[in-house]
């Protein structure tokens, strides 16, 4: 059994214990990468399939690798166990959903089909939460996922819904001043295929 292979029956096993996603491209709303204000903003980032007119990012040019998002949906769980006595203690077994990710229809849309007929595998995705401090787009949050893999293709309308898995991430949370000086980063990295865990500050 290969690695993505037991993913699928961990996946399977979670689907059984989380409520399943039923969203649709109003119940997140639209997402304008380039709107202003404090509503947050996704993108998602990954060479030689992203691209859009974002123009800057934090600062830097966004547009040849990364495009907006409409909504994401993440998750994962611990299995528990009870016994007679009350007591409740985790087993050891991390089960973590599929990323399931709703955009627009774009040139990306043939890429990510293709890339998952071929089953080709990709080093890494990036997903990002936004704000718009004083008129600059400044990343609040970053998901990045590593070694990933498509696994399924919908398209609604003008909209495409795709999903994938993979061995590794790091959810990293960055906090600003109202002036949008950054004050700290906090964050976590969860691999997988070895099953550690590592905390990150700074």
């Amino acid at each position: 059994m290969t690695f993505f292979e037991s993913r699928q029956e961990d996946f399977n096993m979670f689907e059984q214990t989380a409520r399943p996603a039923n969203l649709s491209t109003n119940d997140k709303g639209q997402n304008d990468a380039k709107g202003g204000g404090h509503t947050p903003q996704y993108t998602i980032t990954c060479p030689d399939i992203f691209g859009s007119d974002l123009g800057e990012i934090d600062g830097n040019d966004a547009s040849a690798d990364t495009s907006p998002i409409i909504w994401i949906v993440l998750g994962s769980a611990r299995l528990a166990t009870y016994d007679s006595s009350g007591e409740l203690s985790g087993d050891g077994r991390i089960v973590c959903r599929d990323i399931i990710i709703c955009m627009k229809y774009g040139g990306w849309a043939p890429v990510i089909q293709q890339y998952m007929y071929e089953g080709k595998k990709i080093d890494k995705i990036t997903v990002k939460r936004l704000i718009s401090i004083n008129g600059t787009l400044i990343v609040i949050q970053e998901i990045t996922y590593e070694t990933c893999l498509f696994k399924t293709y919908e398209q609604n309308g003008d909209t495409i819904t795709f999903t994938f898995t993979f061995v590794k991430y790091t959810d990293l949370s960055k906090a600003y001043g109202h002036d949008g000086t950054a004050i700290g980063n906090v964050g976590v990295t969860f691999d997988y295929g070895s099953v550690k865990v590592e905390s990150i500050s700074g």
